[in-house]
């Protein structure tokens, strides 16, 4: 009875005016412009999309069609993505163990890491052959310009025949230790020379990687990312034209790589731009219709991830996979869950691989061509994408390419913007990374990874230039763990005693504040019972073994006991740092003589460097 009465009802077809009538009653005191959300990018989220934000001229019905909004292939040419977790060995052997035991286990991609193998020398392909079908299951080999020589070399010498890439981008493999490779000297002779003997012995290898890795990892923009892709491909374009090559033949070796982020709906419209993005460079070339494809490869980013709280990182790096899936990637990497550490473990690799297995086999999302395509948000996200993607790529065309804004340091400059921004808004928890800044587990036993020295590059024939190094937004709460830890070892404890006024209900909020605080930096928040006069407050106090204290509860009771509690630790324990919880300003807190606060919105890196350093400061004497 009930399905034919819901068969038989009516919708009234309801306008902007009362949604919006209906939000704001819900959202009582506050404003709808605070449901307007701003992005790293400069594009504003609304709270609600509709058909008139749609530009349906340019939204393709099928894929493989139009501009590859929806995908570069027609429906039955391509399944899905290919499951091509980068495997991480430093003896050959264990590695073609491992290439065998991943394939057997769901992996359909040799994919592995060049730089982490101590002799390169020894990887032999006909002896990868001997057991995998390499014309069938494709490589995927990424590496600097110095491997990929000795890489090309030791497929050169093998008569088999192989199919997927093998590529380097010369010109950013070298960006985070400040070097790029000169257009016109010997290293890029050889380099272009490697890539044409590769094409006569694997005409179908993919040798020649546009690179947008380095510059996310380093805290680059979504529309950053796309206008650096398409800057470097002309770039790689031009190089081979003056080689003899025309621009098709450059296309048919070109492989994007990128990294997928946190924002999960700006980072799966990052590939549906791209690929309308490259359809514009594909026509400008005159690339012949059917010919225009280029495969993209994608890997779960570092940048959000975190040697804290480890198990997180298997949320971060599903979110990220699911977006690069739903954007229609070709191959996908999802970093292990504590891969940060150095030290994979064989259950975390396997959850790692699983994530892919279960969001294929589990949730079919192979078998769905672009399943968020006609969702007005994403629509309406990915043509703005587009838009500033293509105006950030003729601001870097405008300034004569890849090579010089990079020479400049303009784009360097850019980036660099961008991560303090996403830094600024991780110390002010304004970004939320769980485990980390928020919901911290203060005393974990944390697995930090080892700093080795870095290898000596040789810098003959190349360009040097401001450096774009990596950043993780979890760095300096890792490094504040790391000087708790030390403390600890040397006898001092961190601790702070939070001093709770009143009722549990009305210091609870405040105390469980500061706590969470504290986590974040391994610091130890030791709550007091409640106290309602001076007298038990200054008793504890006076027997705490502890030198810094926090007084948490309501405005109310700091009227009342704020003012005697700071003068009297001025006048009897000088050495007691005081601190209040709470939005406090400058003036309230010399008229209490009390020494800081913890308030929301605040700097918290700055502040909890200030207690450490103090505290280091004391130890050191």
């Amino acid at each position: 009875m009930f399905t034919d009465r819901a068969k038989k009802t009516d919708f009234k077809k309801a306008t902007i005016k009362e949604w919006e009538k209906a939000v704001q009653s819900s959202l009582k005191n506050a404003s709808l412009k605070d449901l307007y959300t701003d992005t790293y990018e400069g594009i504003q989220l609304s709270p609600l999309y509709t058909q008139n934000q749609i530009d349906y001229g340019r939204i393709d019905q099928y894929p493989g069609e139009g501009n590859f909004l929806r995908g570069f292939f027609p429906p039955g040419k391509k399944s899905g993505w290919r499951i091509a977790q980068k495997l991480k060995e430093d003896d050959w052997n264990k590695l073609k163990h491992q290439i065998k035991s991943s394939l057997q286990r769901g992996q359909d991609t040799v994919a592995f890491d060049p730089l982490r193998l101590e002799k390169l020398d020894d990887v032999s392909f006909k002896e990868l052959n001997d057991f995998i079908a390499l014309d069938q299951i494709p490589l995927l080999i990424f590496s600097d310009s110095r491997r990929f020589d000795i890489i090309a070399q030791n497929l050169l010498a093998e008569n088999i025949k192989v199919s997927g890439a093998v590529a380097a981008d010369i010109v950013s493999a070298e960006l985070a230790e400040g070097f790029i490779v000169a257009p016109d000297c010997e290293q890029m002779e050889d380099w272009i020379s490697q890539i044409k003997l590769l094409d006569l012995q694997f005409p179908h290898l993919r040798t020649v990687m546009v690179d947008t890795k380095p510059y996310k990892e380093a805290g680059a923009k979504v529309i950053q990312e796309l206008g650096v892709s398409l800057a470097l491909a002309v770039f790689y374009i031009e190089q081979m034209k003056k080689a003899g090559w025309t621009p098709a033949k450059t296309a048919s070796k070109l492989i994007f790589r990128f990294s997928i982020g946190s924002d999960f709906f700006i980072e799966l419209s990052k590939f549906r731009a791209f690929r309308v993005l490259w359809k514009t460079i594909a026509d400008a070339y005159g690339l012949p219709e059917g010919k225009q494809a280029v495969p993209v490869s994608a890997e779960t980013a570092n940048l959000t991830k975190s040697v804290l709280d480890p198990y997180v990182n298997m949320l971060r790096a599903g979110n990220e996979a699911f977006a690069g899936i739903l954007g229609g990637v070709d191959y996908l990497h999802v970093g292990s869950f504590d891969e940060l550490s150095g030290h994979s473990t064989d259950f975390s690799k396997r959850i790692a691989r699983n994530t892919q297995l279960l969001l294929k086999e589990e949730s079919f999302l192979d078998r769905v061509i672009d399943p968020a395509g006609g969702s007005y948000f994403i629509e309406a996200l990915t043509s703005n994408l587009v838009n500033e993607g293509w105006n950030f790529f003729q601001e870097i065309d405008k300034k004569e390419g890849i090579i010089e804004v990079l020479r400049e340091g303009w784009l360097q400059g850019k980036i660099k913007e961008n991560a303090a921004d996403q830094l600024k808004d991780m110390e002010t928890r304004k970004r939320s990374a769980v485990g980390v800044n928020v919901y911290a587990m203060g005393n974990e036993q944390v697995r930090y990874p080892k700093t080795g020295s870095t290898t000596r590059l040789d810098a003959e024939g190349k360009l040097k230039l401001d450096p774009l190094q990596h950043v993780r937004l979890a760095e300096k709460f890792e490094r504040f763990r790391q000087r708790s830890s030390q403390l600890s070892l040397k006898g001092k404890t961190p601790t702070i005693r939070l001093i709770c006024l009143g009722e549990l209900k009305a210091y609870k909020p405040y105390a469980d504040f500061v706590s969470g605080v504290l986590a974040s930096a391994g610091i130890q928040a030791v709550w007091s019972d409640s106290f309602k006069d001076l007298k038990h407050i200054k008793r504890y106090m006076l027997e705490s073994p502890e030198k810094d204290f926090c007084l948490c509860g309501p405005q109310s009771l700091y009227a009342e006991f704020a003012a005697d509690i700071g003068c009297w630790v001025k006048e009897s324990l000088p050495n007691v740092h005081l601190d209040i919880a709470g939005s406090i300003t400058e003036e309230e807190l010399a008229s209490f003589q009390i020494d800081g606060t913890f308030y929301s919105g605040q700097n918290i890196v700055e502040k909890l460097n200030d207690i450490l350093n103090r505290w280091e400061a004391d130890l050191n004497g």
